[in-house]
């Protein structure tokens, strides 16, 4: 027949493995927590470095249209010059 010392580290042994019990649970909620920060961490970054490569595209292409862009204004520029130049040579050679 066992004594009430013994009942009494049983429910002492008991008590305190409720309690780990209790505490792993947390733990693995905690973990389950974390994996999900890390799965949103991964999701942004792959976010981020999509929006960082459209960027670097972007304004490679923002510089070739500014190129393209003064390209034709020196081409009108030059256009309406030739037209002004012909325009006095025709008026100097018939003799107004």
């Amino acid at each position: 027949m066992p004594n009430s010392r013994d009942e009494d580290h049983v429910k002492e042994f008991m008590v305190v493995l409720t309690e780990v019990k209790v505490s792993l649970a947390e733990l693995n909620g905690r973990i389950d927590q974390l994996r999900d920060v890390k799965d949103t961490l991964g999701q942004t970054k792959k976010m981020a470095e999509e929006a960082n490569y459209r960027s670097t595209e972007n304004d490679k292409k923002i510089k070739s249209i500014q190129t393209s862009s003064r390209q034709l204004g020196i081409a009108l520029i030059s256009l309406i010059g030739a037209f002004v130049s012909q325009v006095l040579f025709f008026l100097l050679t018939i003799g107004i």
